[in-house]
């Protein structure tokens, strides 16, 4: 169980994955990961990436949804504690961004490598997130565990994103995480109404 924070820190903790491993298998050359939006998508392809140092990864997530494999279990568990629990997958692209195709393939196999070896995030590997007012919130409950594997996504679909999106289309491998259970406010447990029925006797008139 987690709080509405772990879907950003699900993502920082992925980046810092990445990073930590890039830093130790990219040769020297600087390669980096990022979490990057719709916007800085268009902004990287309409500046052929020169606003990001090359070569580098981005984390796109363009997709959460409901885990309905472990909805049924977690309800269960909320009708009999009253905490609600919603569980959901952060669906999310690997694009890269470097100067020769044969550095995107090189640079996308070392993501690849990496999130499969590791694909496993729980205890120091999840990470806290910074408030918009500073603080620091870590969202996640001792014994959370969030996986990371490859994500089944159709080229169609994949084609039709980036043409939304008005950008050349950029090598990419879809990744999901799950699962990523939110929990809410406890709502109190009700104790069980009893139904009394009791016999009243008529008197004669």
């Amino acid at each position: 169980m987690a709080r509405f924070q772990a879907l950003e820190a699900a993502g920082l903790s992925i980046v810092a994955l990445l990073n930590r491993r890039f830093a130790e298998r990219d040769g020297g050359v600087g390669l980096a990961a990022m979490l990057a939006n719709t916007k800085q998508l268009k902004t990287m392809a309409l500046n052929n990436g020169q606003l990001i140092q090359q070569p580098s990864i981005s984390v796109f997530c363009y997709r959460v949804s409901v885990d309905h494999e472990t909805r049924p279990g977690w309800s269960a568990v909320a009708n009999a504690d009253g905490i609600p629990r919603i569980p959901l997958r952060l669906h999310f692209l690997l694009g890269v961004f470097a100067a020769t195709v044969e550095d995107e393939l090189l640079w996308l196999g070392l993501a690849a490598q990496i999130l499969e070896g590791e694909g496993v995030l729980t205890g120091p590997l999840l990470l806290p997130v910074t408030m918009p007012n500073g603080t620091t919130v870590n969202p996640w409950n001792p014994g959370d565990v969030i996986q990371v594997v490859t994500d089944d996504l159709a080229l169609d679909s994949m084609s039709e994103a980036f043409q939304s999106l008005n950008t050349d289309y950029r090598l990419q491998l879809p990744y999901l995480a799950r699962v990523i259970c939110i929990d809410g406010a406890p709502e109190p447990v009700r104790d069980p109404v009893a139904t009394v029925a009791a016999r009243i006797d008529r008197v004669p008139a």
